[in-house]
């Protein structure tokens, strides 16, 4: 490991949007601290915004730790850059603000990538089921077929299929830190555990659930429209 990452605090909590609702944000080394890369540039083109900026977004979904959706990263070399600093960057970059990283010399190094759902039909042993939180984030979930058909309504899931709307796709999440609560029930002489989603609550309590934990939300209550 070079010299200049050794060491090198990963404390500057960054979000991007990944479409119109959803912002993804992760922990980076601070960025306009290296040669060739100012403040201004983080902003103007890569859409790199700070938390408050995100949570100012109208019905933002603010989500750190996520394994998918993933936002679009591009990369910018300097072979003039001293020894002492690296002589590329790599970074995440907003959505909307391709074209300005073009233009600013960043390339794109890796497309965006969605969240992928297995649907209920028969052949399959997992399929995806779908909780949604207060926030508006859809937090999709693998589930044993049987146990999703038997606990679905209950526990308010939702199946890939009944994800119909942009808006609907633009709000899933998978391994997020923002999550759903938990529940379980005795089953058969064993204890069944999973997702369920926040309006269900109640539902879930008087069919019998143990409420295990609450939903964590991150950031904000924003709503879909």
């Amino acid at each position: 490991m070079p010299e200049y990452t050794r060491g090198a605090l990963r404390d500057v909590l960054t979000f991007v949007s990944l479409n119109s609702v959803f912002h993804y944000g992760w922990k980076t080394v601070d960025l306009a601290a290296r040669t060739g890369i100012s403040a201004a540039d983080i902003k103007t083109q890569l859409g790199h915004l700070t938390a408050v900026e995100a949570a100012a977004v109208a019905n933002a979904i603010m989500v750190t730790g996520a394994n998918s959706p993933k936002p679009a990263r591009v990369v910018k070399r300097d072979p003039t850059a001293p020894i002492s600093q690296p002589s590329s960057t790599s970074t995440f970059v907003g959505h909307t603000s391709l074209a300005a990283a073009s233009a600013g010399g960043w390339s794109l190094a890796k497309a965006a990538r969605g969240v992928r759902l297995t649907a209920n039909v028969d052949g399959k042993r997992s399929v995806t089921a779908i909780a949604e939180l207060s926030n508006g984030a859809l937090y999709a979930f693998p589930l044993n077929r049987v146990d999703f058909d038997r606990v679905a309504v209950v526990l308010g899931l939702l199946s890939a299929a009944q994800i119909t709307t942009t808006l609907e796709r633009n709000a899933l999440v998978t391994g997020s830190r923002t999550k759903p609560g938990r529940c379980s029930i005795e089953d058969n002489g064993g204890v069944f555990s999973t997702y369920f989603a926040t309006d269900a609550e109640a539902a879930a309590i008087a069919a019998g659930y143990n409420i295990d934990s609450p939903e964590f939300v991150e950031y904000g209550a924003a709503v879909l429209p």
